[in-house]
């Protein structure tokens, strides 16, 4: 229940007015802690209670998000120091709990193409759903993050474990299906960008071929994927991106504007005294009747808050460790133990560039991202621990 919790980002429901990762992290401590280990995570607390207190609380003045993901942090940080610790049984299962749950969302959302289950999926997210077809999710922005993290770890880790090559294919075609039907663009491009180079890594002249096999496979299907973009067929990516460009939305538009808002204020917001609802009230690229939007870029988003210099700074800061970890994982790709470490390394990517198209990532409420993220970096530290004899 704490992985649920914390991978589909419930914090309050109406049955438990505590924050809900407290609530089960509670007796995970007093039953299953480990009083061997010692606390390992100073390092990434301070970042991130430094990033979030500039970010949430001083930039954007939202106090309420601030100490919500706070707590979140904290009781992750808890849970694999002292719970997880140097266990790999208990990380494997707990990793293995992870993926059950955002593949039962993803089959949640083929249903709901059929039989929409609104009071299903809301007591399941524990808070009313807003857009379908989705899975535990209460947006399909959200819903896109599960499959951005679910996605390349089912094709990825039926290569590095070696299992038949039909279970292979069918984990591709299922993972081309949630993310056809689940209408997300940002989840395709993070996709490809993640397997094209895993398959280039892990076969180095053979990739070739599987290449080749994928761009052929692309050549036959297309027929018959455009009949998806009929009228009786509206939900799905294609329609999707049809409609958007009868509604002349172009995400090109809101990156640049933002990068000119950066340019204008190159110390950061938080240096000026201001907000992003201050400066975009006005500018009719962010303004939707009254509804002020944002870049839907997370990274520049923090920047424009932050400014350059901090900004970087603090990304440098979150990601150093992580993406050591991952070329590490990258250079020893066919070591059998580094199996799991390079599946949630090619998750972690994908979530991560799936942040350049919208506003979750780190620094807000993700859980998919956030799990990947301590994840990675206990695995490393049980990879690398030598207990004293």
């Amino acid at each position: 229940m704490f992985i649920y919790v914390s991978t589909f980002n419930i914090f309050l429901t109406e049955i438990f007015r505590i924050p809900a990762p407290i609530v089960f992290l509670t007796p995970l401590l007093i039953l299953f802690r480990d009083e061997t280990v010692n606390f390992e995570y100073s390092y990434e607390w301070i970042v991130f209670f430094i990033a979030l207190l500039i970010y949430k609380l001083i930039g954007d003045e939202n106090i309420s998000a601030f100490l919500a993901l706070i707590i979140n942090i904290t009781c992750l940080i808890i849970f694999f120091n002292y719970i997880i610790a140097y266990s790999r049984e208990r990380l494997l299962l707990s990793i293995n709990i992870f993926v059950g749950l955002l593949f039962i969302s993803g089959v949640l959302m083929l249903v709901d193409h059929q039989y929409p289950i609104d009071n299903i999926r809301s007591m399941l997210a524990a808070e009313t759903v807003i857009q379908r077809p989705s899975g535990i999710a209460t947006t399909l922005f959200s819903f896109g993050y599960q499959m951005a993290a679910l996605t390349p770890f089912l094709l990825v880790s039926s290569i590095v474990y070696k299992r038949s090559w039909i279970l292979g294919v069918c984990l591709f075609i299922l993972s081309i299906c949630f993310i056809f039907f689940g209408m997300q663009r940002s989840v395709f491009v993070a996709f490809s960008f993640v397997v094209v180079p895993f398959l280039i890594f892990y076969y180095r002249a053979k990739s070739l071929l599987f290449l080749s096999g994928i761009v052929l496979l692309v050549i036959v299907g297309q027929g018959y994927v455009e009949k998806f973009s009929g009228e009786k067929n509206q939900l799905n990516i294609l329609n999707k991106s049809i409609k958007q460009a009868d509604r002349n939305e172009n995400r090109d538009d809101l990156i640049s504007e933002n990068l000119k808002i950066i340019a204008q204020y190159p110390f950061g917001l938080i240096f000026y005294n201001l907000t992003w609802n201050q400066i975009a009230q006005h500018n009719f690229i962010y303004k939707t009747g009254h509804t002020v939007i944002t870049s839907h870029n997370a990274y520049l988003m923090f920047i424009t808050y932050l400014g350059p210099l901090l900004g970087l700074l603090i990304l440098t800061l979150l990601y150093f460790k992580i993406s050591q970890i991952i070329w590490h994982a990258f250079k020893q790709i066919k070591l059998k133990e580094n199996a799991m470490l390079v599946c949630l390394s090619c998750s972690f990517i994908a979530v991560s560039l799936n942040s350049f198209f919208h506003n979750e990532w780190l620094l807000s409420e993700s859980g998919p991202t956030h799990i990947l993220y301590f994840s990675l970096l206990q695995l490393a530290k049980i990879n690398t621990y030598k207990p004293l004899v």
